[in-house]
């Protein structure tokens, strides 16, 4: 599976000239001190409109635990979300729990569901971290929170009464995706059941959720585009 090409589109430089009489009479009045000024602010203005930023800044979040994985003695990764590949942002914010490793089997009252960030088991790739892949049973958060916090985007679906054709598309979307160029002979996506969150369809990576009630596959594939590696620790495998 090979990644994606992206294509870099050059924009010839515009050269700043002066063409008219009127435009000369007005340089002489300024002075060469003034001109100078002019043609330094201008070359700012333009080459700080084609500076590229990694990432967009993120929201304000509150650090957030309680008594099976509390903030006494553990740290925030920061204040805010993590960034996005691009703006706006898709999907909303979450308050970020601590990220320290638990030994199974403690079990997490995560305070969201589902949940994008908390205490989670650390038992080596394939373990938990879980493998990529699309899985039709369930996994304890436990063991793919630590997925989030690698860099992961985690489709969860609920659907008591099946869902074959939904999860169809999802194993063919993931099928399509690229792998990752970084780290990994695999795309960093889980797609699993979980059978407790309040809607039917759910988009997570680390502090970010987008709930959908239908599953819709543009929006799954824009909270991916969003989201795909601006975890904390994104640049570990798997």
């Amino acid at each position: 599976m090979s990644g994606k090409r992206h294509k870099q589109v050059r924009r010839a430089a515009k050269p700043l000239g002066v063409s008219t009489r009127g435009d000369r009479r007005l340089l002489s009045y300024l002075g060469p001190g003034v001109v100078a000024a002019l043609v330094v602010i201008g070359f700012i203005v333009l080459t700080r409109g084609h500076a590229s930023t990694p990432g967009v800044a993120a929201p304000s979040i509150q650090f957030v635990g309680n008594d099976s994985c509390p903030t006494a003695g553990n740290s925030a990764y920061g204040s805010t979300a993590p960034s996005t590949n691009a703006s706006p942002a898709v999907g909303q914010p979450v308050d970020e729990m601590p990220h320290a490793h638990v030994d199974p089997p403690t079990k997490v009252s995560y305070l969201h569901d589902p949940p994008t960030s908390g205490c989670h088991y650390n038992l080596g790739a394939g373990t938990a971290p879980l493998s990529p892949g699309v899985y039709d049973t369930p996994a304890a958060p436990e063991y793919w929170v630590h997925n989030l916090e690698h860099g992961y985007v985690v489709v969860l679906y609920n659907c008591p009464g099946g869902c074959a054709s939904d999860v169809a598309t999802l194993k063919a979307w993931y099928d399509r995706l690229p792998n990752d160029a970084e780290l990994s002979s695999e795309t960093k996506v889980l797609v699993l059941p979980e059978t407790t969150m309040p809607t039917r369809f759910a988009v997570v990576s680390w502090d970010w959720y987008l709930p959908l009630d239908q599953l819709d596959i543009s929006r799954v594939q824009a909270f991916y585009d969003n989201h795909r590696d601006e975890s904390p620790e994104s640049n570990q495998a798997p």
